[in-house]
């Protein structure tokens, strides 16, 4: 399976030497197509801030769209009680924008 430039793709496995696990969500950024040998990606995004990740194809699998919100709802988990304040105010924002812009105010 080909992953196309920008997809979410999730690890097959563990990846001891950058501390992530089965199921760390990336986004593949570049695509490396090989005659002889597996196809290759570059992946970013792991909460590995500036680091591209290159991984043979077999080390990658698809996140469906349900997968994709459940790692994003659970990320709030990991934040302080300040934060969640933030990220809720900052949602009621956001909200609210989107109501005027559908109602036209």
């Amino acid at each position: 399976m080909q992953y196309a430039l920008f997809s979410q793709v999730a690890l097959a496995e563990d990846l001891p030497e950058y501390s992530l696990k089965k199921g760390a969500i990336g986004t593949v950024v570049e695509h490396y197509s090989m005659e002889d040998e597996e196809d290759g990606y570059s992946l970013e995004g792991f909460d590995v801030p500036h680091v591209t990740i290159e991984l043979p194809a077999s080390k990658i699998v698809a996140v469906s769209q349900s997968e994709q919100e459940a790692a994003i709802i659970a990320k709030p988990r990991q934040l302080s009680a300040r934060r969640l304040l933030q990220i809720e105010e900052h949602v009621d924002f956001l909200v609210k924008k989107e109501q005027a812009e559908q109602t036209g105010t």
